[in-house]
């Protein structure tokens, strides 16, 4: 079988490579060719808030890195194959985790990408392509950004050149490893091009290539064969099976034809050597018969032997003499066969062997790949639990939370290998976590959530009229001596029937609020409260207490102090006032440096 290989400009040496070295005859002919896509600020910002970034090729990693120096610490990188993730390593100096089936159904599998709900996602890949981990990662609630840094262009509108080429070059096995390279393939207008692609031999990397050649140009499915990944060496394995199969298919076809021929079976020792055994048997059994003869004719005769009977004698030892050197010749040529066959053997087996120790030392490496993944995972995913543990004791003051993600990380590192001193600093800042003082919070903000409910029924100040002064008494005097008084009630009485004048005991009144006021002053006092509270759940003392103080001098100013309710919420303002709240409260982890010091 001969091969051509379509991969872009710049692979698949190895593949030729591997190919040249077994004898098997291919061209390298790119039917695409990548050029990157200019990518501005703003399209490169979700690159330094990403919590992931997925890489899905190797011309991604390398496109992006022609544009961006460096990946952020703390983003979690995954690559869609071994090759990919060896890319990001020789680019970025970061290790990527790549899973075992090569593709995006295998990377959709790992464990770590099931639960990035809220998280920032960032996928790198070329323009166009399947869409399946984008669409599976928006299902998962992460929040998705797209960073197409390349396009696969044809480096020919039309493929009649290539299939020329390949017809004269005799080609009969086509590596293709994309859907935009089948494409670009058949991509001619003549049918005769069409039907001999169709008896051509199709090698892919993956099944859902494999589909959409068979459904959308009609190749034979047993025209077609799927490659277990898509690296030079998973191609190559592919091959070697069916160059087998053929040149055993067409040794058959060359020995048939070679049978057919009557003059090459006249000239091959074999039926030469049968030819002559034949003879012999014949002159044996002359021989036998002769002598049978010759002794009854001695019996008969007397012992008369004749002229004609000597001779045939002799003739019979020539003829014998003649098929001892034949046969000795055939038994030379048969120990040089075997000698030849012996030879072939053993450059067999020499190559059996070769081959066994070179598939023997890639397992061994890929093995040695594996394990330098596994433990780059390890480092990672080590590193973002003690971060997470720093960021919920400090940052979030949950000291539980960090006690909880430190457990997790004794977990993941308790199998490894020289890990006390690691397990004995995660050990002493979880006793530490557990430790620290616990502030009563929900108890302080059901206490303030009780005094809101009370707003509405403390009782505001209000004015307090005082008892009116008694009325004079207004009856006439019968005695003329009192007239003067007499007018001065007459007088009263007269105004009285007009203008009633009451005259109360009390120097200075304080206006009265009117229901609107008494809204106000009680929402400026559910303000104050719920200031306090806020501040409570932020970790906030200055405003905490600060509000607090406000919604006292509101209750003292405002409301009437006498009412038992108010006095009772003043009480309550005045406990939380003198209570020592510590917000912010700093710890340093010893496990952050016992880790690191682990790690390298």
């Amino acid at each position: 079988m001969r091969i051509a290989i379509t991969r872009p400009e710049g692979k698949g040496l190895q593949l030729s490579q591997l190919l040249e070295k077994d004898g098997i005859y291919n061209v390298h002919t790119p039917v695409l060719r990548i050029e990157p896509c200019e990518l501005n600020a703003a399209q490169l910002a979700p690159l330094s808030d990403a919590d992931i970034i997925v890489f899905i090729s190797q011309d991604a990693v390398k496109q992006l890195a022609a544009q961006v120096d460096a990946l952020p610490t703390n983003a979690q990188l995954f690559a869609v194959g071994e090759q990919t993730a060896k890319a990001v390593q020789d680019c970025f100096s970061r290790s990527a985790v790549a899973p075992v089936q090569q593709d995006s159904e295998g990377l959709l599998a790992l464990a770590p990408l099931q639960n990035i709900d809220a998280k920032q996602v960032v996928l790198v890949k070329g323009q166009g392509g399947r869409t399946l981990l984008a669409k599976t990662f928006k299902q998962r609630g992460a929040i998705l950004n797209i960073c197409a840094v390349y396009q696969r262009v044809p480096e020919q509108s039309d493929s009649s050149s290539w299939l020329d080429l390949w017809r004269i070059e005799q080609i009969d096995g086509i590596v293709i490893t994309s859907n935009a390279a089948i494409d670009a393939v058949f991509n001619c207008q003549q049918s005769e091009y069409v039907d001999w692609l169709k008896s051509c031999h199709f090698f892919l990397v993956s099944q859902r290539s494999a589909s959409y050649l068979h459904d959308t140009y009609g190749v034979s499915k047993t025209h077609i064969s799927v490659a277990k990944g898509p690296d030079d060496l998973a191609i190559y394995t592919s091959i070697v099976p069916h160059q087998h199969q053929q040149g055993s298919h067409m040794s058959e076809q060359e020995k048939q034809p070679e049978a057919a021929k009557p003059e090459t079976v006249t000239h091959t020792p074999q039926p030469v050597f049968k030819q002559k055994v034949s003879k012999l048997a014949i002159l044996a059994l002359l021989v036998a018969l002769t002598g049978g003869a010759a002794t009854a004719g001695l019996i008969i005769h007397g012992q008369q032997i004749s002229d004609k009977t000597y001779a045939a004698l002799a003739q019979l030892r020539a003829d014998n003499a003649l098929l001892s050197e034949q046969l000795k010749q055939t038994q030379s040529q048969l120990a040089s066969v075997q000698s030849v066959q012996q030879g072939q053997r053993g450059a067999i087996e020499q190559q059996l062997t070769m081959q066994s120790q070179t598939v023997e030392a890639q397992l061994q490496a890929a093995l040695s790949q594996a394990k330098q993944q596994i433990s780059g995972a390890l480092s990672s995913e080590a590193l973002y639990l003690q971060r997470m543990a720093q960021f919920k004791a400090n940052a979030e003051q949950d000291f539980q939370g960090a006690s909880a993600v430190l457990q997790r990380l004794y977990e993941v590192v308790q199998n490894e290998a020289d890990n006390t001193a690691v397990l004995s600093a995660i050990a002493t800042d979880i006793a530490m976590l557990q430790a620290q003082p616990k502030p009563a919070y929900e108890d302080i903000y059901l206490k303030l959530h009780g005094m809101l409910q009370q707003v509405d029924e403390l009782a505001l100040k209000t004015l307090h009229l005082p008892e009116p002064k008694e009325t004079q008494n207004t009856e006439l005097s019968s005695d003329l001596n009192d007239f003067q008084s007499n007018l001065k009630k007459t007088w009263q009485n007269l105004v009285d029937d007009f203008i009633k004048i009451r005259t109360r005991e009390v120097a200075v009144i304080d206006p009265l609020l009117d229901s609107e006021q008494q809204q106000l002053l009680r929402a400026q006092l559910r303000s104050h409260l719920s200031q306090a509270q806020s501040a409570l759940m932020d970790k906030q003392a200055s405003i905490f207490f600060s509000a607090l103080e406000s919604a006292k001098q509101t209750l003292s100013k405002y409301y009437d102090t006498r009412d038992d309710g108010v006095q009772a919420v003043l009480e309550q303002i005045g406990q939380l006032q003198n209570m020592g709240l510590q917000f912010n409260t700093q710890v340093e982890l010893s496990s952050s440096t016992a880790l690191k010091e682990w790690l390298q």
